[in-house]
């Protein structure tokens, strides 16, 4: 079955749209053509070029990323950089499987597989490191926000002076958060 709700609602309308339609052939004659369609477009999505292509624009996308972090958390430029290494690994293997394509004409489906799921390894490093950029950003937005809070907190009770404060309740905001 279908995972999108989106794709459930269009073959609904679909189905219902053939129910529709008197001429049992001309429903049984529709609704073979667009399987036909539905099919030749899930082929058209697993072929390695249109894989590699999605490829592509992910590795754009991390090293957009990836340099957007550097500017914005200058003292982990080194940890960014070694992500940035580990993605031009990650694209000299999407250029080998792209080599390894070009090179043979026709292969058969078990090496078919077998560089589909080299380009989805691919694709699951790129996410580890776009998420471990983006990791990097969030640790340092709240260094940041910490920063603020405690220079607020300073401005509003100087040293020296005892004023009488609310402390609001932000043990929510002290939890850490264990990725694995």
């Amino acid at each position: 079955m279908c995972d999108n709700p989106m794709s459930q609602i269009i073959s609904s309308l679909l189905l219902g749209c053939l129910s529709l339609i008197p001429n049992v052939t001309l429903r049984y004659t529709l609704l073979a053509i667009i399987v036909c369609l539905a099919v030749m477009r899930g082929i058209h999505f697993q072929r390695l070029s249109t894989q590699l292509r999605q490829l592509k624009n992910k590795v754009k996308m991390a090293e957009e990323i990836l340099q957007t972090a550097k500017l914005y958390c200058p003292m982990d430029v080194l940890c960014l950089t070694e992500q940035g290494v580990q993605l031009l690994e990650v694209s000299r293997t999407m250029s080998m499987i792209r080599c390894r394509i070009l090179e043979s004409g026709h292969f058969s489906w078990k090496i078919y597989r077998l560089l589909s799921r080299d380009i989805a390894a691919c694709a699951r490093d790129v996410k580890r490191i776009r998420t471990a950029a983006q990791l990097i950003v969030e640790a340092e937005n709240q260094r940041r926000y910490t920063e603020d809070i405690i220079a607020t907190k300073t401005m509003l009770n100087p040293p020296g002076i005892q004023a009488f404060t609310v402390q609001p309740n932000l043990h929510l905001a002290e939890q850490s958060y264990n990725i694995v």
